[in-house]
């Protein structure tokens, strides 16, 4: 099939009977676009016609009987997967008739489709995914030899090490007002639209989020004036702490060492505004990244598994795998922490099997650390929990305040909520290391499914930002996770990465 990698098709039907003919023509050809023939082609066809009648007949059934219907079709080199989305009351969930969410069951024993799942798509309404592999195993031995082209030019995107024929003196200055467009194009070029901040492609954003210091761009110039880099200090809450990222740099200007200085500038800006230090998510799918963080002085402090959608890469860059003919596999990112300040003594509570990575973590950040171990039920009362999630990235965090004897139940509500109204991928907890209740719930935690993802430097909101401290974060994936294609650089990155991920995922 000469097309692109992935084709996506979408057909608005306004809920009429009478327009069937056109669903069934619609679904028929896209099996032809993905190489399905004969009676493969046909099943697969009765079977999706079977689920979009089982939705248009709950949806009656419910009150609802004219209900626009949108019928979505993505094929790429390793499946064909169907989507259709209604607008009526929401459907799916517990296996019950009345919610729809039988519907899966009611198709499923055909054995026509290797995967059939809801997403509650929130105001937009409820969507059912049928996904098929597609057997073409010559397609499959491309796309292996593909990906592997891909990692490596991923790599050089944020690599500064293929010199470019430009000659003369670049330029590295702070933001100014306008500067937002060529901004964007440098972050499109490198990203296409997967970057997961959307703000990073609107020029009018980027430029009042620099005014209100929520973002403090650093650009490079080159000899003629153009704007060929960009490295960011971002404090979305104005907080104490800044993370150092969205580092681009034009392909056209590579091997010319940007990326230092750039950073330089990024660290004099922290110094300047007055942070306690400067963290950085470099991603787990190639090693480039992660080199550059630990040249610039900075020590990794966890491994966040799942924080990034598959369809987030440089342009030509690494893919997530899919999980059994599943969903994409999700990307992970490092974090990793460089102090501006030097750090107080801190008293950390938590359980005795954590101690052999956390203590070589505080050593590499030079903080002076005394860890208690003792499992001390927490105080009795009522801790505050907060919550927020990213719909760009599918996560979500949940941050205790204090540890108190009721907070594994608020934990466990609050990661209910994010999974099942939310469709969180990846949920983060953190918790205070510095609470004498943290060993406590954190060893009840993790026996029930929860894994460690390492330390959040300096991540604890308090009344005092100058007090801000460390969190003790742990994670759970409700979404797959791409483990295979995580790659990581120096020992304790990798002394790491076997702690968080265990024998079982390696």
């Amino acid at each position: 099939m000469n097309t692109p990698d992935q084709i996506k098709l979408r057909l608005d039907l306004p809920g009429l009977p009478e327009l069937a003919p056109l669903v069934e023509d619609f679904a028929s050809r896209a099996l032809g676009l993905a190489e399905f023939t004969g009676k493969r082609r046909e099943d697969l066809l009765a079977a999706f016609l079977c689920g979009v009648e089982l939705v248009e007949r709950t949806l009656a059934h419910q009150g609802d009987a004219i209900v626009p219907l949108e019928i979505g079709v993505t094929i790429d080199a390793h499946a064909l997967e169907f989507k259709i989305l209604e607008h009526g009351i929401p459907l799916g969930g517990d296996l019950n008739e009345d919610a729809g969410g039988d519907i899966t069951e009611r198709i499923r024993p055909n054995t026509i489709f290797d995967r059939l799942w809801w997403v509650q798509k929130g105001h937009e309404g409820s969507e059912l995914h049928l996904r098929v592999k597609r057997d073409h195993a010559s397609i499959e031995v491309l796309e292996d030899v593909r990906h592997r082209l891909d990692r490596e030019e991923a790599e050089n995107a944020h690599a500064d090490t293929t010199p470019s024929s430009v000659t003369g003196e670049y330029r590295i200055r702070d933001y100014q007002e306008g500067d937002g467009l060529e901004v964007a194009r440098r972050i499109y070029e490198a990203y296409g639209r997967s970057y997961p901040n959307p703000d990073l492609y609107v020029p009018d954003r980027i430029d009042l989020l620099n005014r209100e210091g929520r973002l403090h761009s650093i650009i490079c110039e080159s000899p003629e004036g153009d704007v060929v880099g960009h490295y960011a200090l971002e404090r979305p809450n104005l907080g104490p702490i800044g993370e150092a990222g969205q580092a681009v740099i034009d392909h056209r200007h590579r091997g010319h060492g940007l990326m230092k200085p750039m950073r330089a500038a990024v660290e004099e800006a922290g110094a300047q505004i007055g942070l306690l230090g400067i963290w950085s998510q470099p991603t787990a799918r190639h090693p480039i990244s992660q080199r550059m963080n630990l040249k610039f002085g900075s020590t990794p402090t966890g491994l966040c598994l799942g924080t990034t959608p598959a369809s987030a890469s440089l342009r030509g860059g690494v893919t997530g795998e899919s999980e059994d003919g599943g969903q994409p596999a999700r990307h992970s990112c490092f974090l990793y922490w460089d102090p501006i300040i030097e750090e107080p003594l801190l008293c950390a509570f938590v359980p005795a099997e954590l101690v052999p990575i956390l203590a070589p973590l505080y050593e590499a950040r030079k903080r002076e650390v005394n860890f208690e171990t003792a499992q001390d039920a927490p105080v009795k009362g009522h801790s505050a929990i907060s919550t927020r999630f990213d719909p760009a990235r599918g996560v979500a965090w949940v941050a205790l305040d204090q540890i108190t004897s009721g907070a594994f139940d608020g934990i466990w509500a609050a990661i209910n909520a994010m999974e099942s109204s939310a469709s969180a991928a990846t949920v983060f907890v953190d918790l205070p290391i510095d609470d004498p209740g943290c060993s406590y719930l954190t060893a009840q935690l993790l026996s029930e499914g929860l894994r460690l993802a390492g330390v959040g430097p300096r991540f604890r909101k308090v009344e005092d930002e100058r007090r801000a401290e460390d969190v003790l974060r742990l994670q759970l994936n409700p979404g797959p996770v791409d483990f295979a294609g995580l790659v990581v650089e120096g020992d304790l990155g990798r002394a790491l990465a076997d702690t968080v991920i265990g024998p079982q995922d390696s």
